[in-house]
């Protein structure tokens, strides 16, 4: 009998449903999988998979449970099997994608997507899931909610001047839209205020965001806004990672004799993007460090746009770099690496250029 390395679950959740694939890896490297009809995406449905598993994993390899982060669909079945002891990781959609296109997969149902999920467990090694501090999922979603409004108060403030224009303006119409916009503007400062007390409730997120907000160019909703989005920076490992979630990762297309344009991949989180570009256009005037920096690459871009993404994506690294290292933002840190850069050549050459005894 076939020793078994590996076993992972693999489940494509959906709103109402999880579509199930179990995977077991065996010492000849051949795998073998078995499927279970859907159940529901409800605490019912949770129970009939764990009798299923308790029937079919094998006890003597530790199982993995894989499944792909779909809004908060994914969320209830995520927190319950961790809750009962196993091993969960929640994958970053691109990163399944990525994964599914090597696989050559032209059909795409939920059976297939679980199988290949449960695969993706068998063949890689995989960071494992915790769930978020419940401080900072309720950050996100106040960030969220005021993002929503934001967007909801520039549609109305459109209506409001169409209509203030128009030749047959109607005085009770303007009235209502400025009674909604008054709302508006209300909630939203409720929502900030919720945000304020929240962080000062807590002794170490205040310290942490106040590191943020030392960044010249940085307010506390930007940095509150980033922290509910990256839920504290938890799953993300270095500086690349991070901007590739936030989609601030470049992307360059070229067959031939066909050149493209370096850009963007805006493939990640557009609140982020969203929360740091006005925080970027105040910090290329005051901020000394990324001033400089988007003067020095302004005249090489055929946009000023296109600086200005670079700073958010520098400034985004920057405020990670302070989280990690618990460290105040230091203006004259660029020009203290460069004189110790200089220190060190300059003993370098030194060394070199002495006479041989």
């Amino acid at each position: 009998m076939e020793k078994r390395l590996k076993q992972s679950l693999g489940i494509d959740v959906s709103k109402s449903s999880l579509s199930l694939s179990l995977g077991f890896l065996d010492d000849k490297l051949e795998k073998e999988f078995m499927s279970h009809p859907d159940v529901p995406n409800d605490e019912p449905g949770y129970r009939t998979l764990l009798k299923w598993l308790k029937k079919s994993v094998d006890n003597s390899v530790e199982l993995l449970v894989v499944m792909e982060a779909t809004g908060v669909y994914h969320q209830g079945i995520a927190h319950y099997l961790y809750g009962k002891g196993y091993c969960v990781s929640v994958m970053q959609s691109g990163r399944v994608k990525r994964y599914a296109q090597s696989l050559d997969q032209r059909s795409k149902t939920d059976a297939l997507d679980s199988k290949m999920l449960s695969m993706l467990g068998l063949e890689r090694s995989i960071r494992l899931w915790q769930p978020p501090n419940e401080e900072l999922q309720h950050l996100k979603g106040l960030s969220r909610e005021r993002s929503s409004l934001l967007k909801d108060k520039g549609s109305e403030n459109n209506r409001q001047g169409a209509i203030s224009s128009s030749v047959y303006s109607n005085a009770k119409a303007l009235k209502r839209h400025k009674n909604r916009l008054k709302l508006l503007n209300e909630q939203i400062a409720i929502i900030e205020e919720e945000m304020k007390e929240l962080i000062s409730k807590n002794d170490e997120l205040q310290r942490k965001v106040d590191l943020l907000t030392s960044i010249p160019g940085i307010s506390f909703i930007s940095a509150a806004t980033v922290i509910g989005e990256t839920l504290g920076f938890e799953s993300i490992a270095n500086g690349k990672q991070l901007a590739s979630y936030a989609g601030y990762d470049i992307v360059l297309r070229e067959s031939g004799n066909f050149k493209g344009k370096t850009r963007i991949s805006k493939r990640g989180n557009s609140h982020i993007r969203a929360a740091l570009h006005m925080p970027s256009m105040t910090c290329v005037r005051c901020n000394p460090t990324l001033k400089q920096f988007y003067n020095r690459l302004k005249p090489k871009k055929a946009k000023p746009l296109v600086a200005l993404i670079a700073v958010q994506r520098k400034l985004l690294i920057l405020m990670f770099t302070l989280w990690k290292n618990e460290e105040v933002y230091d203006a004259k840190f660029e020009i203290k690496k460069q004189q110790k850069h200089d220190a060190l050549a300059a003993r370098d050459n030194s060394l070199i250029n002495q006479p041989v005894s």
